[in-house]
């Protein structure tokens, strides 16, 4: 039956394009291979089978001793640069399509926690070093999302996002208004409690601390110390000397 031949050549493709960017038939069955079946394996079985096979053509790059446990989501994953030593517990979802190859990084020794969603969606995604991102974090990059080296997340954090536009037309849905998309950058050395939202165009200073529940809406100078919604400064881990 043609019409029910291109429906299914139409679903196949769209789903090509989803998860892998491309339209090779060998590298789909590679794919399916690998991830649709190899992540589901349980137990030592599958860990081992994804620690040995997952390390050929799946990735841009892939270092050495990373920990992949299962039911993990991979999209494009070509574009991904995976450093040694890394950690990505079950339930993940890891989604590259945005970037350009070599834009969605995850440093050596970082841990991304079960059920966290890490979506370069439309730029880039880097995550520093032994960076620990906590159980059901959520990250969409429009524009970039920088997260620094022994950076903490809580569990349930939220970054990114693009600004939607809320005065002005009316005749018009939101979703189709342009958006204001800057990126968030994270320094080095931060931590943030647990049910943080960081909105799109904030940068975070280098050591600051932001307390469970805030919304940080504007930039954070280094070593801050950030409650409220929306956050605001209230205390400084600074070590300088005090006068006397």
């Amino acid at each position: 039956m043609p019409g029910m031949t291109d429906r299914i050549d139409g679903t196949i493709r769209a789903y090509q394009d989803l998860v892998l960017g491309s339209r090779s038939l060998l590298r789909l069955a590679h794919y399916e291979l690998m991830v649709a079946w190899g992540a589901v394996l349980p137990g030592a079985m599958g860990l081992a089978f994804r620690q040995l096979t997952w390390r050929g053509s799946l990735f841009g790059r892939l270092g050495r001793g990373t920990l992949w446990e299962r039911n993990i989501r991979l999209w494009h994953p070509r574009k991904m640069w995976i450093g040694d030593r890394v950690a990505v517990d079950e339930g993940c979802q890891l989604d590259a399509r945005g970037c350009a190859p070599g834009e969605f990084r995850i440093g050596d020794g970082a841990l991304i926690s079960r059920g966290c969603i890490l979506s370069g969606k439309d730029g880039s995604l880097s995550i520093g070093p032994r960076a620990n991102i906590g159980a059901g974090c959520v990250m969409y990059a429009f524009t970039r999302i920088e997260i620094g080296a022994d950076v903490m997340l809580a569990a349930n954090c939220y970054v990114g996002g693009g600004g939607y536009v809320v005065r002005g037309r009316t005749d018009v849905p939101m979703s189709a208004q342009p958006r204001t998309r800057l990126g968030v950058v994270i320094e080095d050395d931060c931590w943030l409690g647990a049910g943080v939202t960081v909105i799109d165009g904030v940068r975070v200073g280098r050591g600051s601390v932001i307390g469970a529940g805030a919304v940080v809406t504007r930039d954070v100078p280094p070593y801050s110390i950030m409650a409220g919604v929306p956050a605001r400064c209230i205390g400084s881990r600074s070590t300088e000397p005090q006068p006397g």
